[in-house]
């Protein structure tokens, strides 16, 4: 009899550890994965088919610096530029947001000085149900802080 009381007490330890475990994984994805709170900054048609819009960090302070984002879209027009980004991942993440553009074709050449975040060569979106895959090219200069 004494036992069976220790195994339902244990039985009970692990599904409450078992629990704690789920639900702190399940708040740690959640908060790990929220969207940031960016604002628009500006938009930029490069060519036919790719735009360049820049949004930036909102809740940044004294001691978060500004974090730019970068996405090529197709022309969203006038409606919500956030919430259309809200899908997409940035092609590339920095500290500032004056960067020089210019577009051939699919092909997007990128000039700036400054810290890279994040940054990828290429992008994938859909513009009028075709896919649209330009090529990234990037000259960065750095900054010594």
């Amino acid at each position: 009899m004494h036992a069976r009381s220790v195994i339902k007490k244990l039985h009970y330890m692990l599904t409450a550890v078992l629990l704690l475990l789920v639900g702190g994984y399940t708040a740690y994805y959640y908060f790990s994965n929220t969207l940031p709170q960016d604002v628009f900054v500006s938009k930029q048609k490069l060519s036919d088919s790719v735009w360049l819009y820049a949004t930036k960090y909102n809740e940044g302070n004294a001691t978060v610096s500004d974090i730019y984002r970068f996405y090529l879209e197709k022309d969203i027009g006038n409606k919500d530029v956030i919430d259309a980004l809200k899908e997409r991942a940035p092609f590339l993440e920095t500290n500032t947001n004056v960067i020089t553009a210019t577009a051939y074709g699919n092909t997007v050449n990128i000039k700036m000085t400054g810290k890279i975040y994040n940054f990828t060569n290429s992008d994938l979106f859909y513009a009028d149900g075709i896919a649209v895959m330009p090529v990234i090219n990037i000259i960065a200069n750095g900054t010594r802080d």
